[in-house]
């Protein structure tokens, strides 16, 4: 039955994490038909890196995952009463924090560009450009962490619905800014960046209306609390592992600026697509499962606390495998289908085909390593996350600096999929120690791999219709469920169980 529930959530925050990437894509197709990929995009792409850093790292990441994990814990051991003071106190180091942050960064925002994409300082036009439109983006910085604090609330108490939505408000609230530009002929760069602000808002707002009632209003406000403490010591470390791939990409940002005009571009609509599978499956499973692995760490439950963790790494591969395979052999088609109109060229579209395939290579690693990370989370264990991370990085860097001699932008995306391929590989091994992990469901994991290269095979032999070949994607997906579910294995039962249900 646990299992049951928690696919169920992780069937919700796929639900929202679907309709807002749709949304997302709709919004990057509208961006890439309106600006294409060239100096103009750059600034915008350059000017979002920080805020969409922030919410990876904090409301899709780090912060959200350790306050669930903290506050499961609390409430397990000390009630929900100390779970809601542990809450007010965090309430105001956030604010406090983020609006110290925000003012040092609106100060010094010339410095954050030079970070981002150092390169851009050889064109002053365009570095200026950028500056600008960072400084108007800069106070969505706040909204993401009152977002994160409070997801990671509502988390605890497994409601999923509202965190779900939260993207979506503001990839719609973008849309909206995009369609305002382009009606009344207003600068596009400038209204997008006041729409994220607006949209992050709306995200706040959301979220306080799904909190239990009365929560800020009665119970006492204490500014120092042991476990808030706590929680502010791991936070650094559970940062930095939580947001591995985040950070890849930004680092991978900064060695594209010293290429040609438009490769950042290029490599953010790469990214984008990447980003589509790796929030229905990893992101989803890995927020889903972290309630019951916190609650199961606190009773110290190792053997259901295995059998849950191997449980949703498999459904993870079950999932991402053949996802991997088909945007893998289909990169093209899809980037035709979503970017290749207006002012982003054919040529670009087979640019970013190869940096899409690369970071595809790295797909299943990225995904994997978020249910990993919600074990290490709920166990309160952040030094082997951070080890991961920071081999990770480094391992980023120096084949990025390298490759990207040869390949370009490709070669960037190249080193981000090996970087991601090293975190997941600490990850597992450390944890595969404890003998979580059963040589059962590696066996299925063998399975899921060799059913995915054929859905790949059969992606390659419709590669030539175009993006005509992509109508296909459902019959593969069909006939990989349908042969597994004939071959008995219980992810694919557990996923059409799931569907009959709803």
């Amino acid at each position: 039955m646990r299992f049951q529930k928690i696919f169920s959530s992780a069937a919700v925050v796929s639900a929202g994490s679907f309709i807002s990437r749709l949304m997302g894509l709709l919004r990057d197709v509208i961006i890439a038909s309106l600006l294409g990929a060239g100096p103009i995009a750059d600034a915008l792409i350059v000017a979002f890196r920080l805020p969409n850093l922030f919410r990876k790292l904090f409301a899709e990441g780090s912060l959200s995952s350790a306050v669930t994990a903290n506050i499961a814990h609390v409430e397990a051991v000390e009630g929900e009463a100390r779970g809601l003071s542990l809450v007010r106190t965090c309430l105001l180091w956030t604010v406090g924090i983020f609006s110290v942050f925000l003012l040092f960064a609106e100060y010094g925002s010339s410095v954050l560009v030079t970070m981002l994409a150092p390169g851009l300082t050889a064109t002053p036009d365009v570095f200026a450009y950028a500056n600008s439109l960072l400084k108007l983006t800069l106070p969505y910085i706040l909204c993401i962490g009152l977002v994160a604090l409070f997801s990671g609330v509502l988390h605890s108490r497994n409601n999923f619905t509202a965190p779900a939505l939260a993207p979506l408000v503001l990839n719609c609230s973008l849309i909206l800014g995009a369609g305002v530009a382009w009606i009344f002929v207003l600068p596009v760069a400038e209204t997008l960046c006041i729409s994220l602000v607006l949209g992050g808002t709306l995200q706040v707002v959301l979220q306080a209306a799904f909190l239990p009632k009365g929560m800020f209003v009665y119970g006492s406000w204490r500014i120092f609390d042991s476990d808030a403490s706590l929680l502010g010591k791991r936070l650094i470390p559970t940062v930095l592992s939580g947001a591995v791939f985040q950070l890849s990409v930004l680092l991978v940002t900064v060695l594209a600026s010293f290429q040609t005009e438009g490769t950042i571009a290029k490599l953010y609509f790469a990214d984008r697509l990447v980003q589509f599978p790796l929030g229905l499956i990893g992101v989803a499973i890995g927020i889903a499962v972290l309630p019951a692995l916190s609650s199961l760490a606190a009773s110290n439950d190792v053997q259901k606390f295995g059998e849950l963790l191997s449980s949703a790494v498999q459904f993870t591969l079950f999932l991402a495998l053949p996802a991997t395979a088909g945007l893998f052999v289909l990169a093209h088609p899809v980037l035709q289908l979503f970017f290749e109109r207006g002012a982003f060229s054919p040529e670009d579209t087979a640019a970013a085909a190869t940096m899409l395939q690369a970071f595809t290579v790295g797909l299943p690693a990225f995904a994997v390593s978020r249910p990993l990370l919600s074990a290490y989370y709920a166990r309160q264990k952040s030094r082997v996350p951070l080890l991961a991370g920071v081999c990770s990085l480094a391992v980023t860097g120096g084949l990025g600096a390298l490759l990207m001699q040869f390949w370009g932008g490709a070669g960037l995306a190249f080193a981000v999929a090996c970087g991601g391929w090293v975190n997941c590989g600490v990850l597992y091994c450390l944890l595969n120690r404890q003998q979580f992990f059963s040589v059962q469901l590696r066996r299925w994991n063998l399975i899921y791999l060799l059913a995915s290269v054929a859905v790949g095979a059969g992606c390659w032999l419709v590669v030539p219709y175009g993006v005509i070949s992509l109508c296909s994607i459902p019959l593969f997906a069909a006939g990989y469920l349908v042969c597994l579910y004939i071959g008995k294995s219980p992810d694919a039962r557990q996923l059409l169980a799931l569907i009959v249900r709803r």
